[in-house]
């Protein structure tokens, strides 16, 4: 007969933390409502109303977006557009075919030969996002609003709506905003706590509203317990040797047995089921980044100079763009190449003045390079890294009246580059 216990967590390291709060363990903090946040004398809790927004596939969206001809047919997100990497997203036409995030590119071709997978340009995304949420904030105040992840986020509109029906109202406005601005459509869950309203979002997608109030909730009831946040296949294997199946076996369970089986993450998922999760929006503090880095593996090893040279040309961009989109200059840059026999190199300078013009930083990765053992033809280079470290803050960009350098519109050329990808222009750096 299969266990029900502690056993089926694993122990990690000999230190006493690991064992003391094992049953803690499977759940990621913050990805999940904590239970700090719970108000666990409140049994009813329908006062509060909760949008949770997800942009619908939203990286493939966006492609689509972008590019007419990807219109219509099966688009993958990731995997450079070869036969390496992993599908970060698809549009629906490639979900059709079983296509899943997370799949290998090989493997979602298999399911889909018509599949156009793209490269995925992240601070295009996390630019398109940072646009929409600055809009949602004329609707709903920043510390009513908590971004989950890149395509996700909550609002808690308590304080801005009076009852459902404009609840309801402003929801539709949200949606027609992002519609307006960025050309893109959104799934909307409404309820009157956090945790509904993430399950809400699934039941009408893409393009959809769905509302869940304390007198429809059995929509969510009859829901397996694996749509819960935090329930992943190891806990919902767990629950099924308890009987519990849906959603509404879990709020209905015994309090102790769920206590003792899963601790206090047991009482927060029993509270979430019954409908009575009182968490509320968490921002995160600001957190002064330490340094950048950027690594990239190529599908097929390459040994010419040329090559190479435009390898480290497009690295040397994209962290410069990095450390000019949040305003900071590096004083140290590291460098190194990974060969195909696993083999490795690296090494790192300091750079004088601090900078985050990719010229000045192009020069000093080439001087590491030229320290290096060159690629090969029997030893080529597999991957290429850069880290920037010894960051300072910095309004706009550092400019030095000792070089003969001409000012480039660096923040119009990287407006560019988020808003149609890396591969729409490029600075003319020479060729060593």
């Amino acid at each position: 007969m299969d266990k029900i216990s502690s056993s089926y967590f694993i122990a990690r390291g000999t230190d006493k933390a690991n064992s003391l709060f094992k049953r803690v363990r499977f759940m990621p903090l913050y990805s999940f409502p904590h239970h700090a946040e719970q108000n666990h004398k409140i049994t009813r809790n329908t006062n509060r109303y909760f949008i949770h927004l997800d942009l619908d596939a939203f990286f493939a969206q966006v492609e689509q977006r972008d590019n007419p001809r990807l219109r219509g047919k099966p688009v993958s997100v990731g995997g450079n557009g070869g036969m390496k990497g992993i599908c970060m997203t698809a549009s629906y036409e490639a979900r059709a075919y079983g296509v899943e995030i997370g799949m290998s590119v090989v493997e979602a071709r298999k399911l889909c030969p018509n599949l156009i997978s793209v490269p995925c340009y992240g601070t295009k995304y996390e630019a398109i996002l940072q646009n929409i949420l600055h809009n949602v904030s004329k609707y709903v105040p920043d510390e009513f609003i908590e971004q989950y992840s890149i395509d996700e986020c909550f609002l808690e509109i308590t304080n801005v709506v009076k009852n459902w029906f404009s609840a309801i109202k402003l929801a539709h406005k949200i949606k027609k905003m992002i519609r307006d601005i960025e050309h893109l459509t959104t799934s909307i869950g409404l309820s009157y706590n956090k945790s509904y309203s993430k399950i809400a979002t699934k039941f009408d997608k893409p393009d959809g509203l769905s509302v869940v109030r304390e007198e429809n909730k059995d929509r969510i009831f009859k829901l397996p317990v694996s749509k819960i946040w935090g329930i992943g296949p190891r806990i919902e294997r767990r629950m099924n040797l308890l009987g519990i199946f849906n959603i509404e076996q879990l709020a209905n369970s015994n309090f102790h047995t769920i206590h003792k089986e899963f601790g206090i993450n047991g009482v927060i998922l029993r509270k979430i089921a019954r409908g009575e999760d009182t968490s509320g929006i968490y921002l995160k503090k600001e957190r002064l980044e330490q340094s950048f880095n950027h690594a990239h593996t190529l599908s097929e090893p390459i040994f010419e100079g040329h090559k190479i040279q435009n390898e480290i040309k497009r690295m040397v961009e994209y962290v410069c763009r990095k450390m000019r989109a949040k305003n900071f200059i590096a004083t140290q840059v590291g460098f190194f190449i990974r060969y195909d026999d696993l083999g490795s190199v690296g090494d790192s300078v300091k750079m004088k003045p601090p900078t985050n013009d990719e010229r000045d930083l192009l020069f000093y990765c080439r001087s590491i390079y030229k320290t290096f053992q060159k690629p090969t033809q029997g030893r080529k280079a597999r991957q290429f890294g850069i880290n920037v470290f010894d960051l300072h803050q910095v309004d706009g960009y550092n400019l030095d009246l000792f070089k003969p350098f001409q000012n480039l519109p660096f923040k119009e050329l990287d407006y560019l580059k988020e808003k149609w990808g890396e591969r729409i222009i490029r600075l003319g750096l020479d060729s060593q």
